[in-house]
Parts: structure tokens; sequence; C-alpha cells
């Protein structure tokens, strides 16, 4: 499963982030869109690991309103794909 992962990351493009987001009623500025996707392409091993350290950035450099959206998304899939992931 990593390896799916890290492979759909690797093709992960910003218009493709905000596809999803949108989609998700999650709306990000232009810099907002730059900041996670390279937040995610960086640190996704990380992240899966222990998002922590990453929402509190995370919470710095997105407006607050998509942050809460962005978080509880993120912990919906972690906990459904959680036997997946490990």
């Amino acid at each position: 499963m990593k390896s799916l992962i890290a492979n759909y990351i690797d093709l992960l493009t910003k218009e493709k982030l905000n596809e999803f987001g949108i989609k998700n009623n999650i709306h990000l500025s232009n810099n907002e869109l730059e900041y996670l996707l390279n937040l995610i392409k960086n640190n996704w091993e990380d992240i899966l690991v222990d998002e922590k350290k990453y929402m509190e950035d995370l919470k710095n450099n997105i407006n607050q309103i998509e942050y809460e959206k962005i978080k509880t998304l993120f912990l919906y899939y972690k906990k459904r794909y959680k036997g997946y992931l490990f």
C-alpha cells in the first residue's frame, strides 16, 4: 500500500489538489495550495505516522475555516484506511 500512496503523491499536482478540495467544500488560495502540496509531497510518510506537528504548522499557514475542514477530512480518511496504512 505504501508504494501506491507514494506513486499517487508523486503524481499529485496543485490542480488535482484543488479539485479534491472543491469536491469537499475546501477553497484555498493559490499560495495555500502551493504550501499544502509541498507539505504533502515532502512529509507524507511522517504525516501518516504522526500528523500532530504538521497540523499545527498547517493551522499557521491556512485560513482557520479551511484548516478545520482539512483536519476533519484528514482524520476521517486516516481512520477509514488505518488498517491499510500500517
